[in-house]
């Protein structure tokens, strides 16, 4: 990988609470673990590390290199005893993340060197430590990683120049105030983790455990990645840092919380709501990361802010996009020198007056969904359960599925090509699309990272994400 600027300083080795690898410039977060980045490889090799299409980051090069190196060991017991599913994620997690709090010694043995519970009732690392040496043992980890240090050094810095870590960490104290985050702070990181960030506060320490952004596992360099890769790129560590931030004020505002927003009303199963404060902090973090991406990405904020505001959705955050639109226009309307901290008070009872508006829209029924027709020009009329906002043109994914494989076309649908109209105050929206013979024809609705234009109610909430229509064409041979 070529190096990237010499305006920052060579990683070096450097004991670090848990004798970590910490970049040389004293200002850097970023620590790179060796006992971390064991447990990680240790869970890519697994069955469900590898089939699992979003728990292990299989794109980059490194990756393979993985694979090859250890996969001839495929058969040792210590794959098969952590081999967890997505069900038991607390001890995926937990196995993945506790693991930092242990380093080498002399003799090459795992010691404890701090406390650190990721997940309360769970211990998988520990309760496995003798297998885990012995992994390290029979697989010679301990030179791979060596052989691969200068990978994972030059990365951090990638990912450091590239997260805009210094104006985030500004805004930040800016928006919600400069001592939330109380002593160090710092960023751990492996090429592996695929999904579910976490923010501990690790002996001392706010401590975020990241995933790190597609361009960067892909070889891509920091001048070649668009604007809009790397401000969606920042979305994983400014949403978990800024938790620091928006945790201790909402609990500075519990009361006021507690009297204005109802998890029932806002959360639709997310895993969240059994905390009373947590479906708020969630949807605070994204809303205040669309004013961020605004601020400094305003040519890509738009698209960005939509990616990210479907992708939550699906996760049981249904109305996120009309918690992000009311604190993008409470910051908009707000006075001079007031900031997101001063709009706390006001914006929670605005809220709590959001209560009756509070719905959740899908397809009530579509004339072609589960039907199967012959002609190929097909009209669509399409029911919702309640008034949408009549979007002049607005995006479908066109999936086909034929002789067993698929493709997908993203389509925006018009009057003047497709005869969209609405009917019935909004209830009702028909088109007519060209579908594919001998096929089964997908449409769908407000897709995650493909739909640029979404559907929506007319309070703003969205229609869920991947909300399809199934219609086969069966022509006469």
């Amino acid at each position: 990988m070529k190096k990237l600027s010499a305006l920052f300083l060579m990683l070096f080795l450097h004991a670090f609470c848990v004798k970590a690898q910490v970049l040389s410039n004293s200002d850097s977060p970023v620590r790179l673990s060796e006992s971390y980045e064991l447990a990680n490889i240790i869970l890519a090799l697994t069955d469900y590390g590898k089939k699992d299409p979003w728990e292990v980051t299989q794109q980059s090069a490194y990756y393979e290199q993985v694979r090859t190196y250890f996969d001839k060991h495929s058969n040792h017991p210590l794959l098969t005893k952590v081999n967890y599913s997505r069900k038991q994620w607390e001890n995926y997690l937990s196995f993945r993340t506790d693991s930092y709090a242990f380093a080498f010694d002399a003799g090459n043995h795992l010691v404890r060197k701090f406390q650190m519970v990721t997940n309360q009732g769970f211990n998988p690392f520990e309760e496995n430590l003798s297998l885990v040496e012995d992994f390290v043992r029979v697989l010679g980890f301990r030179q791979f990683y060596q052989a691969h240090l200068s990978y994972y050094q030059d990365l951090a810095n990638a990912y450091l120049i590239s997260q805009h870590y210094p104006q985030m960490r500004q805004f930040l104290e800016r928006e919600l105030g400069k001592h939330t985050i109380t002593g160090s702070y710092a960023i751990v990181m492996s090429p592996l983790v695929g999904r579910m960030n976490c923010h501990r506060r690790v002996a001392g320490v706010d401590t975020d455990f990241i995933t790190l952004p597609s361009f960067l596992l892909t070889g891509k360099t920091v001048k070649e990645a668009t604007q809009e890769e790397i401000a969606s790129g920042t979305h994983m560590l400014f949403t978990e840092l800024d938790h620091a931030f928006v945790n201790p004020l909402t609990e500075k505002h519990r009361a006021l919380v507690k009297a204005h927003f109802d998890n029932k009303l806002w959360d639709a199963g997310s895993g969240y709501e059994t905390d009373s404060l947590a479906t708020f902090n969630e949807y605070m973090t994204w809303g205040i990361y669309a004013i961020f991406v605004e601020e400094y990405f305003p040519s890509v904020a738009a698209k960005v802010s939509t990616d990210w505001t479907l992708q939550n959705e699906t996760r049981g955050f249904y109305a996120s996009a009309l918690f992000t639109k009311e604190l993008v226009t409470f910051y908009k309307n707000r006075k001079p020198g007031q900031t997101i901290k001063d709009l706390y008070p006001p914006f929670i009872k605005r809220l709590g007056s959001l209560k009756n508006a509070l719905s959740k829209p899908v397809i009530q029924q579509c004339n072609l969904n589960n039907q199967t027709i012959q002609d190929t020009t097909a009209t669509f009329i399409i029911e919702f359960s309640e008034t949408m906002i009549p979007l002049p043109s607005f995006d479908i994914i066109h999936v086909i599925e034929e002789n067993g494989k698929t493709k997908s076309t993203r389509i925006s649908l018009t009057t003047a090509d497709n005869k969209l109209l609405w009917t019935d105050k909004g209830k009702v929206v028909s088109f007519r699309l060209c579908l594919v013979k001998d096929a089964i024809n997908y449409l769908f609705f407000n897709y995650p990272w493909k739909t640029l234009t979404p559907l929506q109610n007319l309070q703003g909430i969205n229609l869920p994400p991947y909300s399809k229509i199934k219609t086969t064409v069966q022509t006469n041979k």
